[in-house]
């Protein structure tokens, strides 16, 4: 990893100070009352659980824990969902343009196990905010959001041939200053709520077997499944060795780089309120955990390109029809093999029980601070 300039060091050293002088702030600001508390979920797959039913979803999990166990007593939760597959932090200007020209809205909707870039998470927030506000509810006390790797894509992110500066300078440019604006735009909506920020992880590692790592890839390609072992082989992976380990200095750089970011981007808003209203919730999954090591937290691809995932089937058909859709409509074009295998590298149901452990330590910690 880059070390730091000697500028961006002090810059990191003065906002950790100041960060330490703000107030503290009890979440939510009046979550013992009766009032039923306002859960708002925003971001993109991994925050909507990709390829999971909804009972192990992490938002569901920690939704539960704030009903039964999070204020010593029974509180209500009422959630509003807005998160789905996809999902950029904000609407892209050439797909803004396809679909002005198509004369179809952002909040146009699909299925939120296709992962499609619209609604924006930028949008999400909008609407969420229009409705809370014609509800009269006061708007959302606790914001759980993960958003930016969509922006740069799997693909991108992995690319072996790809330059590592580049990666870095998108990375920063959304992890940060994408993410600041959105948190901005959060905190103006709910100025009393706390909003976590919820990071990513390393998708692959030296413990990643390179037979599977090639068979994804092939996959996604739609390489004809009949001639993969001529592709995939002892001796054709030998010859692969250094693009798999460019691979994974990429997913590092991605894993390490998008932390430090995007809790650069919560230092920074807490700095402008002038109070710790925003936190960073880094990722419990770690190379050692990551695609196909042996205690992957992370769904697989399993034999005839079927993922691990029990919505593979449901998924299917909905990519399908809805991409075609898109097309005809507006003549943008997602790839419909990589829409069906999306929940391939997304959190598992253990996977998922991790998140929702790590962000219940992390509220906790809020929540019991006097």
């Amino acid at each position: 990893m880059r070390s730091p300039s000697r500028r961006e060091f002090l810059s990191s050293a003065i906002c950790l100070s100041l960060s330490s002088l703000l107030p503290r702030r009890i979440f939510p600001s009046d979550a013992k009352n009766s009032r039923d508390l306002q859960l708002l979920v925003v971001g993109d797959s991994l925050i909507w659980g990709q390829g999971l039913e909804e009972r192990d979803k992490f938002y569901t999990l920690v939704k539960n824990w704030l009903e039964t166990e999070a204020f010593g007593s029974p509180k209500n939760v009422s959630m509003k969902l807005k998160a789905h597959s996809g999902s950029t932090l904000k609407f892209h200007p050439d797909e803004a343009e396809a679909y002005r020209k198509a004369d179809r809205d952002e909040t146009f909707p699909y299925k939120p196990e296709v992962n499609v870039a619209f609604p924006s998470i930028w949008k999400q927030v909008e609407v969420a905010a229009d409705e809370y506000s014609k509800a009269g509810n006061g708007g959302a006390d606790l914001v759980m959001l993960t958003g930016s790797i969509t922006d740069i894509s799997v693909a991108g992110i992995l690319d072996p041939f790809g330059k590592d500066d580049l990666l870095r300078a998108k990375i920063k440019k959304y992890c940060f200053e994408h993410m600041f604006d959105v948190l901005e735009l959060i905190a103006a909506k709910f100025p009393a709520s706390t909003i976590a920020v919820i990071g990513y992880y390393p998708m692959i590692s030296p413990k990643t077997p390179s037979s599977k790592l090639y068979n994804v890839w092939l996959e996604s390609s739609e390489f004809p499944r009949p001639l993969k072992p001529l592709a995939n082989n002892v001796l054709t992976r030998q010859f692969l060795g250094s693009v798999r380990k460019k691979a994974m200095k990429r997913s590092r750089i991605w894993a390490e780089d998008s932390a430090r970011y995007l809790k650069a981007a919560v230092d920074r808003l807490n700095e402008k309120a002038g109070k710790h209203q925003a936190i960073f919730i880094p990722s419990p999954i770690t190379e050692d955990t990551a695609y196909e090591t042996p205690n992957t937290l992370l769904f697989r691809l399993m034999k005839k390109g079927r993922t691990e995932d029990p919505l593979f089937e449901a998924r299917g058909t909905e990519c399908r029809a809805s991409l075609a859709e898109l097309k005809s409509s507006t003549g943008l074009k997602y790839p419909v093999r990589l829409c069906e295998i999306a929940a391939i590298g997304h959190p598992n149901p253990a996977g998922s029980r991790a998140y929702a452990e790590a962000i219940k330590r992390e509220l906790a910690a809020v929540l019991n601070h006097k």
